[in-house]
């Protein structure tokens, strides 16, 4: 059993790895709690940072160094669009401190709250493997007046090493790890999308360099 997960896992990873460091984002479990009596249609994200504690293998690569750092602010742009183009009003706010975060989700009104947070995470490199990252995003949906939760979500977020000089955390990457969410809330009866399908910016290609003369 343990062999075949570890060959599945392999897999995976040079399927990756061949698709030139892609990101793949999938849902690992959701739960409602109370279904909410129709659709939501404004919601205020807040993503609430962690300090990830490093686990790796043969290697010393660090968090920071694959850019998740960028992440708080990725977010706070991405998130207003990626949300809006699928009908739902959002705001986003990135906060370290819970009693900062329950600051600011006071302060916005009688909106629900929906907070992002990776919970853990891993780097794994080996000799004849790639470097593969695996981030576990939880997600909770919170009704402002009892502070209670209302659903709640967790999601895999997995990479192979992107190509020289870049890094795995860009407006693609943020922009489809949201698509699944909204993904997932739709499935949930949560928010209201056409055949629980999300859509996400068009991907820009990146401009050619001027010819020399």
């Amino acid at each position: 059993m343990f062999f075949r997960a570890a060959i599945s896992r392999l897999i995976g990873a040079i399927a990756l790895l061949l698709l030139g460091g892609c990101a793949t984002t999938s849902t690992l479990y959701s739960n409602t709690f109370v279904k909410p009596s129709g659709p939501v249609s404004r919601l205020n994200v807040l993503y609430i940072e962690s300090n990830l504690v490093f686990k790796g293998t043969n290697t010393t690569m660090q968090f920071y160094d694959i850019g998740y750092t960028d992440l708080p602010e990725l977010l706070r742009e991405r998130v207003p669009i990626v949300f809006e183009l699928n009908g739902i009003e959002a705001e986003c706010e990135a906060a370290r401190s819970r009693d900062l975060a329950r600051q600011w989700a006071n302060n916005k009104g009688n909106s629900m709250l929906l907070t992002l947070q990776i919970i853990d995470g891993q780097v794994v490199s080996g000799s004849h493997t790639p470097r593969t990252t695996s981030l576990n995003l939880q997600a909770n949906l919170i009704d402002p007046a009892t502070r209670l939760r209302q659903w709640t979500g967790q999601f895999r977020n997995t990479f192979v090493a992107p190509p020289a000089g870049k890094n795995g955390f860009d407006n693609a990457f943020v922009d489809h790890m949201l698509k699944i969410v909204l993904e997932q809330l739709a499935r949930d009866g949560i928010v209201r999308l056409p055949d629980d399908r999300a859509k996400v910016p068009e991907s820009k290609p990146a401009a050619s360099a001027p010819a020399n003369g």
